[in-house]
C-alpha cells in the first residue's frame, strides 16, 4: 500500500484537471455542431485519460532509482507487493474495458484510434530508460497532451470531423498551458539547481524563462484573437479575454522574482492554474449556453 500511495502522491493534479477540462471543451463542441453528447462515450474517454495517466505514475515509480535509472533490482523488488501488481492489473483492466466500451459502441473509427494512440505515446513517452535527457521538456509534452491531443480526442470521440476551427482553438489553450506550467517551475528552481536536477530553467536559464513566458502569453492572445476572428464566436465567448487580467498579475510576479524581491509562491501557483482554466471554463460556459 505504500508504493501506491506514493503513487497518488506523484500525480500532478493541475495536469489531470487540465487535461478533463480541455477534454470536455472538445467534446461539447459537439453541441456546436448540431450533435447530442454521448455520455457513455464522454466518461469512457475520460476514465481511460486518468486510467492512462496513473499507469505511467506506476511505471515511473516502478523504474525510478535515486541511485541508477537503469537498475532492474529496485523494480524487481517494487514488484514484490501484491498490493501494487493488484493496482496494476487493475489499471490495466480499465484500459482493456474502455477500449472494449468504445468498440461496442461504434465510436472507434480510424482516426479515433490514432488519437488514442498519441495519448498514449504522449503519456508514455516519459517512463523510458532515457527519460533523464526528456525530462527538461516534459513541459513541452504535457502541454502537446493537454492540447490539441485532448481536445481532439473529445471531439472525434463524439464523431466530430477534425477541422480547422479545433486546431485555431487549441492552439492559445496549447501556449498557455506552457506559459502556465513554465512559471509554476521556479518554485522548485533552487531545490532543482541545488541537487544538480535537470529543469526547463536549469538547462535554458531562468532569465530566459521569463522572457519565453512572456512571449507565449503575448502568442496566446493573438492566437485567441484568431480563434474569435475566424469562428465568429466573440459575441459568446468575449468574458474569456477577461483571463488577460490574471496572466498581467503572473507577468508581474515573475518581474518580481527577476528584480530580486521576495517570491509569493502560493500566489504564483493560484495564478497559473486559475489562468488556464478559467480560460477553458469560460469557453465551456458559453458553448453550453448557446
Amino acid at each position: 500500500m505504500d508504493g501506491i500511495r506514493k503513487i497518488i502522491k506523484s500525480v500532478d493534479m493541475f495536469f489531470v484537471t487540465a487535461g478533463a477540462f480541455t477534454y470536455f471543451l472538445g467534446a461539447v463542441l459537439a453541441r456546436r455542431s448540431g450533435r447530442a453528447l454521448d455520455i457513455g462515450v464522454l466518461v469512457l474517454g475520460l476514465v481511460f485519460f486518468l486510467a492512462l495517466y496513473l499507469l505511467e505514475r506506476s511505471l515511473n515509480y516502478l523504474t525510478s532509482s535515486r541511485i541508477n535509472v537503469f537498475s532492474t533490482a529496485l523494480r524487481t523488488n517494487k514488484l514484490q507487493s501484491p498490493a501494487l501488481m493488484g493496482f496494476l492489473l487493475f489499471l490495466s483492466f480499465i484500459l482493456l474495458f474502455c477500449v472494449y466500451g468504445l468498440i461496442r459502441i461504434g465510436t472507434l473509427a480510424a482516426s479515433n484510434w490514432m488519437w488514442l494512440l498519441l495519448l498514449s505515446v504522449g503519456i508514455l513517452i516519459h517512463i523510458s530508460s532515457i527519460r533523464l535527457w526528456r525530462l527538461p521538456y516534459r513541459w513541452l509534452t504535457d502541454g502537446l497532451v493537454i492540447t490539441p491531443i485532448m481536445m481532439f480526442t473529445g471531439a472525434e470521440l463524439q464523431q466530430i470531423p477534425s477541422e480547422r476551427m479545433l486546431f485555431f482553438l487549441s492552439l492559445p489553450l496549447f501556449l498557455l498551458y506552457l506559459a502556465s506550467t513554465s512559471a509554476m517551475m521556479f518554485e522548485k528552481f533552487g531545490t532543482d539547481a541545488e541537487k544538480a536536477r535537470p529543469s526547463l530553467l536549469t538547462v535554458i536559464d531562468w532569465e530566459k524563462v521569463i522572457n519565453l513566458h512572456h512571449i507565449l502569453l503575448i502568442a496566446t492572445y493573438f492566437a485567441l484573437g484568431v480563434y474569435f476572428m475566424v469562428s465568429g464566436s466573440w459575441s459568446i465567448a468575449w468574458p474569456a479575454a477577461l483571463v488577460a487580467l490574471i496572466s498581467l498579475f503572473q507577468v508581474l510576479q515573475l518581474e518580481r522574482i527577476a528584480r530580486g524581491m521576495k517570491p509569493l509562491w502560493g500566489f504564483l501557483r493560484a495564478t497559473s492554474v486559475l489562468q488556464y482554466l478559467s480560460l477553458v471554463y469560460i469557453l465551456l460556459f458559453a458553448f453550453l449556453t448557446h
